[in-house]
């Protein structure tokens, strides 16, 4: 695996899905207080997704930590942001899960908060003309409008995604106006502006983890090299490491 430094992040991109593969040996490292989380989903799709998700998260960490996944604790911020518990704090590894659809995106850095956001395109959005005007800052408002038709759709996750990745870095999430900082719409990811702090003291990068899907990760510290990392749920379960 790549040695990561304070100036590099990884971004593990997870197949949920393509296997059939269960995953129980990942489960089987959940915490009580995550399965009590996954308890809370409605659907059982959504609930099998969270599980893996989680626990790909904490085979993803233990490589790093070179530990067994469920020894692994965490704790939470003020606002839900998670990161480890003693004594593994002492790494100061810095982490972020997002999953839509299947997919996970976790981003791991070191020393820097980081924050990542995923989003399938066929995800239902009724009056996302209207959500925009009343959730993004106006620059972003008029980005998407000058945008053909038929570009508008992708644009939006784009915008929404960067937003997202941003505030989960922060640690603020949602509670954080989501227009008190502005965010480029095209290929190119970029912070244009926020209203406290310096846009040159982060990094907003775009992903393409896979077709139909759009992302982001931000991250507190300027000019960071990020490597896109893809496993299938198999492979993190069947590592030796996963126990």
């Amino acid at each position: 695996m790549d040695i990561l430094q304070t100036d590099t992040a990884h971004v593990w991109a997870v197949d949920l899905e393509r296997e059939t593969f269960d995953g129980h040996m990942l489960a089987e490292t959940l915490s009580a207080d995550e399965w009590v989380r996954a308890d809370r989903f409605l659907f059982e799709k959504h609930r099998a997704h969270f599980v893996a998700a989680r626990g790909c998260l904490r085979a993803i960490l233990a490589k790093y930590m070179e530990c067994k996944p469920g020894e692994l604790a965490f704790f939470y911020g003020e606002h839900g942001k998670p990161a480890l518990a003693s004594p593994w704090d002492k790494s100061q590894l810095r982490f972020n899960l997002s999953h839509s659809a299947g997919l996970a995106l976790i981003a791991v850095s070191l020393r820097c908060e980081i924050g990542v956001d995923i989003e399938h395109l066929s995800r239902k959005v009724d009056h996302m003309q209207d959500l925009a005007k009343r959730f993004f800052a106006p620059g972003e408002y008029k980005q998407l409008c000058a945008l053909p038709r038929e570009e508008r759709r992708r644009a939006f996750f784009c915008c929404w995604t960067r937003k997202e990745a941003y505030l989960k870095a922060v640690g603020t999430g949602l509670v954080q106006s989501l227009k008190n900082f502005e965010v480029s719409l095209g290929c190119n990811a970029k912070l244009l502006w926020i209203k406290e702090g310096n846009i040159k003291d982060w990094t907003l990068l775009h992903l393409d983890p896979a077709e139909g899907y759009v992302g982001s990760v931000a991250i507190a510290k300027k000019d960071v090299e990020v490597k896109v990392l893809k496993h299938l749920l198999r492979d993190l379960c069947l590592n030796k490491g996963v126990n």
